[in-house]
């Protein structure tokens, strides 16, 4: 008898199905009534263009849920020859997930021109129920892989063909610690927002995006005897 521990790992690439798009509102002045409501406004606005693109079916889903009002102290200089001084800021978060990608650069194309909008980047991702699909695939490819590298070796030893004995997850063989979960979904990083010479329907100039691919990787230990 002889025993083979072996690993299998594998990674499969997909495209991109969503797109998550970050957005700000910051307005600073010296009122404060009048940086509230202009925050007020320019969110509502937003707010309401993401809640048209959600029911024609380019995002499937929008959040704003963090708002901040407060002072902002600017130092005077070591002279003083400037005196400190104190203003108003308003901030607050917009989160709007694509499906349509052309819908997605052209607003992105618009928010870059509103006055007090920042877009803070975009996180690439599948979709839930391909995300579940997509995983279970490189669980089944994971074992595969080892089954495949056990016969190997035992072949290589002139042995007989491998009888699976026990597979571990990460973290899980007895006597390792950390974290177990057979795979993990690896969500492209945000990009950088580059302009190019796209433009849209109606002339004007929009970012041409391109997603990065998503990685799904799974791997797994398993215990073999020949």
């Amino acid at each position: 008898m002889a025993d083979i521990v072996v690993s299998g790992t594998v990674t499969h690439r997909h495209h991109a199905e969503r797109g998550l798009l970050r957005l700000a509102v910051e307005i600073e002045g010296d009122d404060r009534a009048a940086v509230v409501d202009e925050g007020i406004a320019v969110h509502n606005r937003v707010t309401e263009q993401a809640t048209v693109l959600r029911r024609q079916g380019a995002a499937t889903w929008w959040t704003a849920r963090s708002v901040s009002v407060g002072l902002v102290t600017e130092p005077g200089s070591p002279d003083g020859s400037r005196a400190s001084s104190v203003r108003y800021r308003t901030r607050s978060t917009i989160e709007v997930r694509f499906q349509d990608f052309a819908a997605l650069a052209d607003w992105v194309g618009e928010l870059a021109h509103v006055e007090g909008v920042s877009i803070d980047g975009i996180e690439w991702s599948l979709g839930h129920a391909r995300r579940a699909e997509v995983e279970q695939d490189a669980r089944l490819a994971a074992v595969a892989d080892a089954v495949a590298r056990a016969s190997d070796y035992a072949d290589a030893l002139g042995l007989g063909s491998p009888v699976l004995q026990a597979v571990y997850e990460p973290g899980l063989r007895p006597g390792e610690g950390g974290s177990g979960g057979a795979g993990h979904l690896g969500f492209g990083s945000s990009r950088s927002l580059m302009a190019a010479s796209m433009l849209d329907d109606g002339g004007s100039m929009v970012y041409d995006l391109h997603p990065a691919d998503i990685e799904v990787t799974a791997t797994i230990s398993a215990d073999f005897t020949v």
